[in-house]
């Protein structure tokens, strides 16, 4: 007989917080590109070690429209929850991607993905 894992009760699991933003750019941005961009960036700011306790993961990624030579994109990260001020922090920092200028703009942040869906 085989003995199943058994799943951690979630009074020990880790909270996580989910963060939703915008971004625009000047050129195109895939999610296979953003997400060591993201992971650099925020590793250039803190360093290797905090930047593995804000654990971020890139959950959902749309393009939105491309207006005046911008493109629109929405974002939605999970990241661990105590660590939302040190991404969002991050996000600020971002100017260049590419050689081409980037903008983040938070919409919010929420403790679950139901409720920052609703905000986007």
């Amino acid at each position: 007989m085989i003995n199943k894992l058994k799943i951690l009760p979630p009074t020990l699991r880790e909270k996580k917080r989910y963060i939703a933003f915008h971004l625009y750019s000047q050129n195109k941005v895939a999610k296979d590109t953003l997400i060591p961009y993201l992971w650099n960036t925020i590793i250039n700011l803190y360093g290797e070690i905090h930047a593995s306790k804000i654990n971020i993961w890139v959950s959902d990624f749309d393009f939105i429209e491309f207006k005046d030579n911008i493109n629109k994109y929405t974002v939605l990260v999970k990241c661990q929850r105590g660590y939302e001020d040190d991404f969002i922090t991050m996000l600020n920092t971002l100017t260049y991607f590419k050689g081409k200028r980037i903008v983040a703009d938070i919409i919010g942040v929420s403790g679950t993905i139901r409720a920052i869906r609703k905000k986007v």
